[in-house]
């Protein structure tokens, strides 16, 4: 069959929300490979960078569904704050303290982008007959909502590495930071 003018148009408009959401859900890849090594760490000074390369290297070819997974366990797993630990090794983690069902319901958010990020890919584009004008109109609403809860997912992410950040901003101008490395007992 023929694509008819209405179709092609329907189809380019297509192709755009296609991309316009590929290119989001990278954003959110890249997000959480950038924020996840800085969320927690443990060891002595000398480890700590050595930690973080690590963790940065571990992530750097990780697909999105694995990503998901350690930025959960980092964020919403075992405060290290609640470790003891020897006195030459720090630790740090960001634990955000909410309840147990907010928590459920951001995990659930982010599992549910991953898992319609893959239908996207591996399914949707499959199926669509891009000569129907219909199919892909059908299929591009689809991708507007889509689209809507992938920007609020980056939000919510873009949301916790600037608080992260701000924390240890002040962290750091207060000098508590630089006290508590130098070891007094301030």
């Amino acid at each position: 069959m023929q694509p008819t003018v209405d179709s092609q148009t329907a189809r380019d408009e297509l192709f755009r929300r296609i991309g316009r959401n590929v290119v989001n859900f990278q954003y959110v890849e890249a997000t959480l490979r950038t924020i996840i090594p800085v969320l927690s760490n443990k060891g002595t000074l000398e480890e700590l960078q050595a930690n973080q390369d690590e963790v940065s290297r571990k992530h750097e070819r990780a697909t999105l569904g694995n990503l998901a997974k350690s930025y959960n366990e980092r964020v919403y797993g075992k405060n290290l704050e609640d470790e003891a630990l020897p006195d030459e090794v720090l630790a740090f983690s960001s634990h955000i303290d909410v309840t147990p069902d907010k928590v459920a319901q951001w995990k659930r958010a982010l599992a549910e982008l991953v898992a319609e990020r893959n239908h996207l890919i591996h399914k949707d584009l499959l199926s669509v007959d891009l000569d129907s004008r219909e199919e892909c109109e059908e299929l591009s609403a689809r991708l507007d909502e889509q689209y809507i809860r992938i920007r609020r997912q980056l939000e919510h992410l873009n949301s916790i590495r600037t608080a992260f950040g701000e924390g240890l901003r002040r962290l750091f101008e207060s000098g508590k930071l630089l006290a508590l490395l130098r070891g007094d007992d301030a």
